[in-house]
């Protein structure tokens, strides 16, 4: 990852954290504690499954070749 990578990320995690909170915090204070709770629990699950999508996955995370697993053990 170079540096414009790491800050996207470091910015897209602040973002998926704080964006959500604050959201639910004045939904909360205005009287709509229900609709603070589903639109946090909505920006935090996105924001998952977008970090996910964008960084995790492309990954390719494999075990060494050459390992065989017996399967009579």
């Amino acid at each position: 990852m170079n540096r414009n990578d790491t800050l996207a990320l470091g910015l897209s995690i602040a973002a998926v954290v704080i964006v959500p909170g604050l959201a639910n915090g004045f939904l909360s204070g205005a009287g709509y504690p229900l609709v603070g709770s589903a639109i946090w629990a909505l920006g935090y699950g996105l924001g998952v499954v977008f970090i996910w999508y964008e960084w995790i996955r492309p990954l390719d995370i494999t075990g060494p070749e050459g390992v065989r697993v017996d399967e009579e053990e």
